[in-house]
């Protein structure tokens, strides 16, 4: 096991707390985009959102169980997860594109945008609440 990780921090308790406000943030960018665009408007937020929250999900699944026991695996397994989660929020884009005619773009970029943004500044306030 790599250095810095303890027993009681997991990859799944950091990724629960993560998608927690993930949601959060995706629901109020669809809030506001259903005030601005109507319900395609918020649905569209909601994919862009959804997208980010499936890619992590995903990723996590294929990556759980690695234990790292040096440095350089452990970059490996978290480079791994995070090609894996690039390509699963691609191909829901793609089938959102591709499926959703009512698609907001903007909006959809907004429910993505913040989804990602907030999933690493979630993942950062983790680290710095386990190494008090």
């Amino acid at each position: 096991m790599v250095s810095g990780m303890n027993d009681t921090t997991t990859i799944s308790h950091a990724f629960g707390k993560s998608v927690r406000w993930q949601i959060i943030a995706t629901v109020l960018v669809a809030a506001l985009a259903f005030s601005l665009a109507g319900w395609h408007g918020a649905l569209s937020a909601m994919g862009g959102g959804v997208s980010v929250i499936v890619g992590g999900f995903v990723a996590v699944a294929l990556t759980r169980g690695k234990k790292p026991s040096t440095p350089g695996s452990a970059l490996l397994v978290v480079l791994k997860a995070e090609a894996i989660k690039i390509a699963v929020i691609a191909l829901v884009l793609l089938a959102i594109f591709k499926l959703y005619r009512g698609l907001v773009p903007l909006a959809l970029i907004g429910g993505l945008a913040c989804a990602a943004l907030i999933s690493g500044a979630a993942l950062r306030a983790l680290d710095e609440e386990n190494n008090r």
